[in-house]
């Protein structure tokens, strides 16, 4: 259970264009304008050839940041790009494991589904796919699955510019999840994956051309999983589907539909106290124990999504797109839990001892609808003002309108009943459910937004780049009992400067604005925030090193947090500040040595406040000051090994704070993670990963409510996949 607030999402694709043959358009091709089609990015719809079977990790050109296609060198932001060979050779399974390859990200557990979301710098960011909101709750949108995704891109600081829905734009960051495209040639892949705690794990990926000119292209893509947990009782169920169909009507005109299923069910877990695990109390909890009762309903999320996306190439100058999704999710959380901050009054009284607290069950179904169309318009076109400077302009409208609905119920037992002993085995204790719930809460909302968008990127010279942009934004709110209307203009600017082609400084300044929702008991204020950063970006291509190295401060006013005196209501608690210093580098010597790398420093506090029980200065929960992962692989190229690679990844962080205020904090860790992968056949490979190698013990923070709550870290664990190709 948590906090009944909703939080949306965006993404971007990026993709080329694939010259379909004889096919008679009344416009002429770009071939025929002398214009490089291979070179030529349209738009995120368009159909890529995959560069899956590439063994580099390197990425050139990224969407997220500005809508275009363009250089990584070239962006006045930071962005990191994890490409499908990353997710292959590391054997990742969930987002949740790829994005510890980028710096300064914390990501949710899968047992944090319904209850934590992504941070980047420290503070919560938006969780998107193919450049469109996926509004919800939480992380809810994500399928816990990855058997769908082409690359994950993430832009860290205020996205707000260019991005909203639901509630408006990104203040934080942005979590882009970019799709797999059909491909022109037939290909038929299935996996089998298994291993530790009973994981059963099925998956598919077949691409079919519908037509033998490619102008009809289709991929259908999906998976199955069971598995158990190191934690008592445990156990997630969850499969998804991904059609998709592409048609290319001519060179220059495209249309993609992309269609989503997944069922995600699961027994909540509601994390271990503070008080007997990571704090000395007279009492010890054993680290893997299920805190709440078993016989508890099993939670169930369910995404539906259909997004279309049509592209117009006028001329090599002029471009148009459209995008519309339709998007709903359903979810049913069941929950059981040990808290002493909700019934007022009752205190210690009748404790039977140090161990034990009131114990409670809660329920909360929930749905959200949502539907968003995105035109945008790019122009391409030289001046001749003081110097020859080209401009790339981007113009785009965003109409976005979500209907969430909720209903909480919390539920007790007698007052001299309510007291369960956390020291003690929990083989007795029964979900409650009573009629309408002790506890009960509502919501039924609303929410429209509507955006303006206009960009700039301008090539001053050769090594001079620019880029400004404006948005207004309007967002509407309309709750139970109140309604409110908000807006805001938000701008970027930033600069590239080419030191030489090998390396560039870039700085840019951006601005963040979102409408808040959450049981405050008054009307919220927006929030804000605004980020100033600079750095370098890298790529000494002769030796195969790239990357950059930056730093930043981060400022978000207004923040929602929980409520110290409320386990079902939040605060605005003033603000926030992130600074830091981030690195991120690929170094590939040669073709069968990759070496991906980075390391954060993050200092994100609590600088202005309201609320008595609060501390300026305490440091954000979740967050490491300091993090880091290294991985290597390595490929034998010939020999009598050859086509086996090998893979090793260390990842550490410093300690945690699990709370507001900081009363409480997990200590640092490490985790060293193998993989190993095959070809049996020509036809058939096997791939084999051992997580947590020297089998560390650890805590890391868990987000439940807004208690003191922790859980452990998983053991070593290994898997197995067959993959077949056809």
């Amino acid at each position: 259970m948590r906090v009944l607030c909703v939080i949306c999402g965006l993404c971007y694709h990026p993709v080329k264009a694939e010259p379909a043959s004889d096919v008679i358009d009344s416009n002429p091709p770009l071939a025929e304008q002398n214009v490089d089609t291979s070179r030529v990015v349209l738009d995120a719809m368009l159909i890529e050839e995959s560069n899956n079977d590439s063994m580099s990790y390197t990425v050139f050109d990224a969407k997220s940041a500005t809508k275009t296609d363009t250089p990584i060198m070239e962006i006045p932001q930071s962005i990191q790009v994890i490409p499908g060979s990353v997710l292959k050779d590391q054997d990742q399974q969930t987002l949740s494991g790829a994005i510890e390859n980028v710096s300064s990200v914390v990501a949710p557990k899968t047992t944090e589904l319904l209850t934590s979301e992504f941070l980047v710098r420290g503070f919560k960011s938006q969780f998107y796919t193919d450049s469109l909101p996926t509004y919800g709750s939480a992380n809810a949108a994500d399928p816990l699955s990855l058997v769908n995704v082409e690359r994950i891109e993430v832009v860290k600081g205020p996205t707000s510019t260019l991005f909203g829905g639901g509630l408006g734009a990104p203040v934080g960051g942005l979590v882009n999840v970019v799709s797999k495209q059909p491909m022109p040639e037939a290909q038929y892949v299935f996996s089998f994956r298994g291993g530790s705690f009973t994981t059963l794990n099925p998956s598919f990926d077949l691409n079919q051309p519908l037509t033998d000119d490619d102008t009809v292209l289709f991929r259908l893509t999906g998976e199955y999983e069971y598995s158990e947990s190191y934690i008592d009782a445990l156990e997630n169920q969850n499969y998804a589907f991904f059609p998709t169909i592409a048609f290319n009507f001519s060179p220059d005109t495209h249309l993609i539909v992309r269609g989503q299923y997944s069922h995600v069910e699961f027994l909540e877990y509601s994390g271990l106290r503070a008080e007997g695990t990571i704090a000395d109390a007279p009492y010890t909890i054993p680290p893997y124990r299920f805190s709440g009762a078993t016989d508890t309903p099993k939670s169930t999320v369910d995404n539906f999504m259909l997004t279309a996306e049509f592209v117009h190439r006028f001329s090599r100058y002029l471009e148009g797109s459209i995008q519309a999704r339709y998007y709903e999710n359903n979810f049913a959380e069941y929950s059981s839990f040990t808290h002493q901050l909700i019934i007022d009054g009752v205190g210690d009284f009748g404790k039977p001892g140090p161990s034990y607290l009131p114990f409670y069950s809660g329920v909360l179904p929930a749905s959200v609808n949502e539907f968003v169309i995105n035109p945008n318009l790019i122009i391409d076109f030289e001046t001749e003002f003081l110097t020859d400077m080209t401009h790339k302009i981007l113009f785009g409208l965003e109409y976005d309108t979500t209907l969430a609905k909720a209903q909480l119920g919390v539920y007790y037992d007698e007052l001299d009943d309510i007291w369960l002993d956390v020291a003690d085995r929990y083989d007795d204790i029964t979900y409650l459910e009573i009629e309408g719930g002790n506890i009960s809460q509502s919501q039924n909302d609303h929410y429209e937004t509507l955006g303006v968008y206009l960009q700039d990127q301008m090539d001053i010279t050769q090594r001079l780049h620019f880029l400004t942009s404006l948005r207004w934004t309007s967002v509407t709110v309309d709750e139970i009992g109140a309604k409110t209307t908000n807006s805001s203009v938000t701008p970027r600017v930033g600069a590239v400067f080419d030191i030489t082609d090998k390396l560039s400084f870039f700085a840019g300044y951006g601005e963040g604005f979102r409408a808040v929702t959450a049981l405050f008991g008054e009307t919220p204020e927006p929030e804000e925030s605004s980020q100033i950063e600079g750095g370098f970006k890298f790529d000494f291509y002769e030796m195969g090193l790239s990357g950059s190295v930056a730093g930043y401060q981060l400022i978000r006013k207004n923040v929602a947090v929980p409520d110290p005196n409320g386990a079902f209501s939040s605060i605005q608690a003033g603000e926030q500040t992130s600074y830091g210093a981030e690195l991120d580098f690929l170094w590939e010597p040669f073709d069968s040595l990759s070496i991906l790398g980075n390391y954060a420093y993050t200092n994100a506090k609590l600088t202005q406040h309201s609320s008595p029980e609060l501390l300026i200065g305490d440091f954000l929960p979740r967050v490491p000051e300091h993090s880091g992962r290294i991985a290597v692989h390595y490929r034998f190229m010939g020999g009598v090994l050859e086509g086996l690679g090998v893979g090793m990844g260390l990842t550490g962080m410093s300690k945690r704070y699990i709370s507001l205020p900081n009363e409480y904090a997990v200590d640092g860790f490490y985790r060293i993670d193998a993989q190993a992968s095959y070809p049996l056949t020509e036809y058939l490979d096997l791939t084999v990963n051992i997580q947590n190698l020297t089998n560390s013990q650890y805590y890391e923070p868990f987000l439940f409510l807004q208690d003191a709550v922790v859980a452990p870290g998983p053991p070593i664990s290994a898997y197995a996949t067959l993959t077949a190709y056809f």
